[in-house]
């Protein structure tokens, strides 16, 4: 057999996950292409030259321009949106005109819900458009589908990301990721799954705190708007999903200053310019999905928890965020221009990942994967990433 060439398009790949997303393309295997296109022509040339190769190339491109962006994709397998959320249907319309296929991550529920009305027009193009693929949304959608599938009925899917920076320095005020996302992340009013309705809660409540265990201890976390909340559940209502949320673990103190500084005044420019120190991260972050429901068609209680742990990557400058958000957009990209995913259409990560291999993959880039369930005799045992029960 000879060689397979396949060519992935990374846009807003001089960003802090797209630069990621670029590095895992480059190592994952010896012949893939990666395009970089940015706004930013002084970052593309800073990120090509890192690499020193060939497969590594950068186009300067606005995205916001639909026939620029078209010319830019033609001949290309895959493109992995990492630009913000407001952009996602103008890259997916040039991604249609360009006839390859499309990849985000995170629409931010109300951008996801639109996007995927051009589900039909994919499909009978033969295009493959996975929404929400990094960690949250794109993990958390895949560990919910393992949960559930392993369900007869789904009560509850509870939805949990806590993360802590173990570095010595005092690095003040910052963004762990993009600055407009977490402002509207805090400021938009968060949608619930209740009641078999969607709700929209105030912002900057629900807060809790969780034991998340070793080494990140106890965090509290608060309600923000999330896109899986969006799609789980519309995909498991058949399996009677009643409760659907999402939280995350900022700080009681820096939510407080963010909203201090927008109520004075501060632009989303003023915020994304605040410095943001990758050099050394040393950073943790557990991702949490909780599903109860039934099981085998038994009347007791059973409860699924499932975690995916990442730790920061020193050697490619990247913090767990960022890790774990551009590995899995990675990783299902390529599984899209290669084949293990071959549904047509516009589709959320719990319908179309394949969780074996999807396991096996994050865990070769160091992520782990840990799997449990607890039923109402309070017994608790460890699974596999296969689903399987342990000991």
């Amino acid at each position: 057999m000879g060689k397979v060439i396949k060519s992935f398009v990374v846009l807003g790949g001089c960003g802090a996950i797209g630069r990621v997303v670029v590095r895992d393309l480059f190592e994952s295997h010896p012949h893939n292409r990666v395009l970089i296109a940015d706004s930013n022509e002084r970052g593309i040339q800073a990120v090509v030259s890192q690499f020193h190769s060939r497969r590594v190339t950068g186009q300067p491109v606005d995205c916001s321009q639909i026939g620029e962006l078209t010319a830019l994709l033609r001949g290309h397998s895959v493109v992995i949106n990492c630009t913000n959320h407001r952009l996602n249907l103008h890259v997916m319309s040039a991604a249609l005109a360009a006839r390859i296929h499309y990849l985000d991550l995170g629409g931010l529920f109300y951008w996801t819900r639109r996007q995927h009305k051009l589900d039909r027009v994919f499909r009978e193009n033969g295009l493959t458009a996975i929404l929400g693929m990094g960690c949250a949304p794109g993990i958390t959608n895949v560990m919910a589908g393992q949960a559930i599938e392993l369900m007869d009925r789904v009560v509850s899917v509870r939805i949990r990301v806590g993360s802590r920076d173990f570095s010595s320095q005092e690095k003040g005020f910052c963004f762990p990721y993009s600055a407009q996302t977490i402002m509207e992340e805090l400021t938009l009013p968060p949608w619930i799954w209740i009641g078999g309705k969607f709700r929209q809660t105030r912002p900057c409540t629900g807060w809790e705190q969780v034991r998340f265990g070793r080494p990140l201890g106890t965090l509290w976390t608060v309600r923000t708007r999330h896109s899986e909340v969006a799609t789980l559940p519309l995909t498991f209502r058949k399996k009677g999903l009643r409760f659907c949320d999402f939280k995350v673990s900022f700080g009681r103190q820096f939510v407080q200053e963010v909203l201090r500084r927008t109520r004075s005044g501060w632009t989303v420019r003023q915020f994304s310019e605040l410095p943001a120190p990758r050099h050394q991260p040393n950073d943790y972050e557990i991702t949490r999905v909780v599903a109860t429901g039934h099981k085998h068609g038994e009347s007791k209680h059973v409860e699924m928890t499932l975690e995916c742990h990442s730790r920061a990557k020193p050697e490619w400058e990247a913090s767990a965020g960022d890790l774990d958000t551009a590995c899995p957009a990675s990783v299902v990209a390529q599984m899209v221009a290669t084949g293990p995913i071959g549904t047509r259409g516009v589709l959320a990560p719990e319908t179309v990942v394949p969780v074996p291999l999807f396991v096996q993959e994050l865990q070769q880039r160091g992520l782990t994967w840990v799997v449990g369930y607890e039923d109402s005799l309070r017994q608790r045992r460890t699974w596999d990433e296969s689903g399987k029960a342990g000991t």
